[in-house]
């Protein structure tokens, strides 16, 4: 019977790793500008990835503590955080989908430093920015907040590669959740 019982948990550990997987996830993205009204881009380290600061949480460990947290992994203090778009992103390979969140900050304080993940960070108008920006649908939803921001948008968008391209279509609509004019 132990012997049942020690090959067994193994199978029930896989089991609940599995189910834990399946949850949505959540991430923060956090759209820094300076006094300029210049979009910062980092590129992670080892890679040729170039994206805007963000974070992955549960989203009932999301505080605004946690996205001026992350700035000051910048050297940065930061306004208050502003939503400004809760997109669904759909990723075709893995067949999972996740919640993304983008907020945007502006730097008030402090002295710009790269962490220990990060390789390269520029400052960039918006339209340069998403012209670095590795990820196709991080430019649409950046272009969405961007172009519309008396609006706090939602809409779903999906991730996918045609050989070696990244690509990525909305799914669904842009729509508005809230304008900045309702209480």
């Amino acid at each position: 019977m132990n012997r049942i019982l020690l090959l067994m948990i193994p199978f029930l550990a896989l089991s609940l790793f599995a189910q834990e997987n399946e949850k949505i996830s959540e991430f923060h993205r956090l759209l820094i500008f300076n006094a300029q009204n210049q979009l910062m881009v980092v590129k992670i380290k080892n890679t040729d990835f170039w994206v805007t600061p963000g974070l992955y949480s549960q989203n009932t460990e999301l505080t605004n503590e946690n996205l001026h947290k992350l700035a000051s992994e910048y050297g940065l203090t930061v306004t208050q955080p502003i939503l400004r778009g809760v997109f669904v992103l759909k990723n075709k390979k893995t067949n999972t989908d996740s919640n993304r969140y983008f907020f945007n900050v502006k730097v008030n304080g402090g002295d710009i430093k790269t962490p220990d993940n990060i390789e390269a960070i520029k400052w960039l108008p918006v339209d340069e920015a998403l012209k670095v920006i590795t990820f196709p649908h991080i430019n649409i939803l950046i272009k969405q907040v961007m172009d519309n921001p008396e609006v706090i948008w939602g809409g779903t968008v999906l991730r996918y590669k045609e050989g070696n391209k990244l690509k990525s279509k909305m799914t669904k609509s842009f729509y508005p959740i809230k304008s900045n004019n309702e209480t």
